[in-house]
């Protein structure tokens, strides 16, 4: 009888082993919406000039990309998801490792993110810090599972802010996209 119920017990806890798989947009809290963000910033800086009036070389461009990093930096987070074990897939963009294995890098929902400005809102970025030897250099560039415990943590990097923390546990290849 004692046996059976260490069994349920632990029968009973397994579920708080198991990592929480997410989808990107679960990093984005409910009542912020990216777009309405885009728009009130365009309509501030442009009025009511439709975009395709706008010319490349106009002037508010910059002031323009300003306000979108601005807001970008700022975007809420989920504090609720704060050392949750989770599962999600994303890329890669490596910050620091050796020829062979990446140790700490930014995971992003799609290819390219990062590298082309503005980056995504914070709340799309997450740094990954893997224990042990790390990602090999090769998979890093493709889709990845990345497995870990999540923190919520602004860090500024070279290629924009990351609104979480992953410690990274495990990564393995992705083949859902």
């Amino acid at each position: 009888m004692r046996s059976l119920i260490i069994f349920l017990c632990l029968l009973i806890s397994l579920p708080g082993w198991a990592a929480r798989e997410l989808e990107w947009d679960d990093l984005v809290p409910a009542d912020y919406d990216v777009n309405a963000v885009y728009e009130e910033l365009f309509s501030k800086i442009y009025g009511d000039q439709p975009p395709e009036d706008i010319d490349d070389g106009d002037a508010r461009g910059e002031q323009m990309m300003d306000a979108i990093d601005k807001a970008w930096r700022e975007a809420p987070l989920k504090a609720e998801l704060d050392n949750t074990v989770v599962r999600l897939p994303g890329y890669g963009v490596p910050l620091d490792g050796d020829e062979e294995y990446v140790r700490e890098f930014l995971l992003v929902p799609y290819f390219g993110a990062c590298i082309h400005t503005p980056p995504p809102p914070r709340n799309q970025i997450i740094l990954v810090k893997m224990k042990g030897q790390g990602v090999p250099l090769d998979l890093v560039f493709e889709a990845l599972w990345l497995e870990g415990n999540l923190k919520v943590s602004s860090q500024d990097t070279e290629y924009g802010t990351a609104g979480y923390v992953l410690e990274g546990e495990s990564a393995e290849l992705f083949t859902g996209y």
